[in-house]
């Protein structure tokens, strides 16, 4: 089908979240059939404006139509009748439920006041036949990849069981940013499908590749105005993170040593013979201080399994591992206290779940480690903590309204910034990075990658952890690369290259097919 005029048109819209302007008078139109970007940096109003139209917010100001019929602002129900559908970025899903109960939970179909289980998987099995059949729906939805749980995702938004209200508006609010390359490029194939058959899809990512590989028009917003609309064929990649941040930015600049650590400095993380059963088998490897190591690797190859071992997560870890030549603990004993203790600092891969404590403060969160060694008699000091928040605030550029937000009121830019600020003390001698980017915008990125950049200057010895391997490339000074828990190879200067890191991630796949 080919795009249309416009469809979906949204004027003057403006919403304020108490001191915080999120949006402000922004008009853009969509068409049907298209895939439409809006991007832009964390906090820039992207997800605002999507749950806008889906009638999660209220807007202050301004109107919404799609298909000249004004919808009732903030009604998610109007929206949904309308034909107005969004996949967020977290998963809402009952992982302990089947898939087809999940697909129906809204509208579970019944039969003499028994839920009718045939009908059900029928309709579960009708809305996937289009995007993934081979999805068993009686299967628990918790055993499912996290690409496949998307995917149902997906198919929840196109149910219209519920009467004539046939999807016409999908949003996706950030739908591959936990997932892997494979996983990804099948989603944006049904999108891109789903667009061909007339749908609108609006895509809201920071996934550069993504956006020029899926979408057709770019919308960017910049601090919750509208910048520019521009077609995907007629623009270049650097003026559209020129639009979104308002500066040019070299995103290709490395960020390794200009000279590599001596050999002859002693290494500040030592690890030998690292195993856990399923997760890790044999793994050694040693960071100097000054070093960023990356860690490459397929999804399921252990990489966030090593950073969880290594902070004391892991009771059935054994092997050794020294931080500045003293042994740290591994198996039962371990916890993530010990490990702390040692100066070992970790930022987990999902900051919502594994990083931050939202019922906390901004402040509390960056002082949580280091509390009890500011604390005076055992009593918190607070101008020792005021004094380390403000500086930590300040050099790290997190935009808060005060520090005693709740980090939930922050972008997730300054969600990560903030977890990243928890542990730049004099007193970290190793830094564990489980996706440190994730679902951040790429001025965000620029700002992280100087700040991992600096703190390795300072004498840390870093571990990253990254899907992404331009990251990989532009961050690391060696890279590890793992295949099934093992560790295939090591690759420095002119060998670190993606077709090297690929093929050590899948050594031993191939090493079982010539076998």
């Amino acid at each position: 089908m080919s795009i249309g005029d416009d469809f979906l048109v949204c004027r003057g819209i403006s919403k304020r979240f108490g001191p915080t302007q999120a949006l402000s008078d922004v008009s853009v139109s969509f068409r049907a059939g298209e895939v439409h970007a809006l991007m832009g940096e964390n906090g820039a109003g992207k997800s605002t404006l999507g749950k806008a139209i889906a009638g999660l917010h209220r807007p202050d100001t301004g109107t919404i139509t799609l298909q000249g019929r004004s919808l009732k602002l903030g009604d998610v129900h109007d929206a949904f009748d309308a034909g107005i559908r969004i996949v967020h970025q977290e998963l809402a899903q009952c992982p302990n439920l089947s898939v087809a109960e999940n697909l129906c939970l809204h509208c579970l179909p019944t039969h003499a006041g028994m839920i009718d289980r045939k009908a059900m998987n029928d309709r579960a099995s009708h809305l996937l036949a289009k995007l993934a059949p081979e999805i068993d729906v009686a299967a628990p939805l918790g055993t499912l990849a996290p690409g496949r749980r998307q995917i149902v995702q997906i198919a929840c938004s196109l149910d219209d069981s519920g009467g004539d209200h046939k999807p016409k508006v999908i949003i996706f609010d950030e739908p591959t940013s936990s997932l892997s390359m494979t996983e990804a490029d099948r989603l944006m194939t049904i999108v891109r499908r789903l667009a061909s058959e007339g749908l609108l899809a609006i895509y809201v990512s920071h996934r550069m590749n993504e956006i020029f590989a899926c979408c057709d028009r770019i919308t960017v917003l910049r601090d919750g105005l509208f910048v520019a609309t521009s077609v995907i064929n007629e623009i270049k990649e650097a003026d559209l993170v020129s639009q979104m941040i308002g500066r040019t930015l070299d995103a290709s600049r490395s960020h390794r040593r200009e000279v590599p650590v001596p050999a002859t400095v002693p290494p500040m993380l030592e690890v030998r013979g690292l195993s856990s059963p399923g997760k890790l088998r044999d793994v050694s490897f040693s960071v100097r201080p000054g070093e960023v190591l990356g860690i490459g690797g397929l999804v399921g190859a252990g990489r966030s399994e090593l950073l969880d071992a290594l902070f004391g997560l892991d009771a059935r870890a054994t092997g050794t591992v020294k931080i500045d030549g003293r042994p740290l603990a591994l198996g039962p004993s371990a916890t993530p206290a010990a490990a702390i203790a040692a100066a070992a600092g970790y930022v987990p891969e999902d900051r919502r779940l594994q990083g931050l404590f939202f019922q906390l403060g901004v402040d509390e969160n960056i002082v949580s480690p280091v509390m009890h060694v500011l604390a005076r008699l055992g009593i918190r000091n607070a101008s020792k903590e005021h004094t380390l928040v403000t500086e930590r605030i300040k050099r790290l550029h997190v935009k808060t309204a005060s520090p005693r937000s709740l980090p939930g009121e922050l972008s997730g830019g300054n969600q990560q910034k903030l977890l990243i600020a928890r542990w730049l003390d004099k007193k970290t001698k190793v830094l564990l990075l489980d996706e440190p980017t994730r679902g951040i915008d790429v001025g965000t990125k620029a700002e992280i990658y100087r700040l991992v950049r600096q703190a390795a200057n300072d004498g840390l010895a870093v571990v990253l952890v990254s899907s992404e391997m331009p990251e990989l490339l532009l961050m690391s000074d060696r890279i590890a690369v793992l295949c099934e828990g093992e560790v295939t190879g090591e690759l420095t200067g002119p060998d670190m290259t993606q077709e090297n890191i690929l093929r050590l991630a899948t050594a031993k796949q191939g090493a079982r097919m010539v076998g």
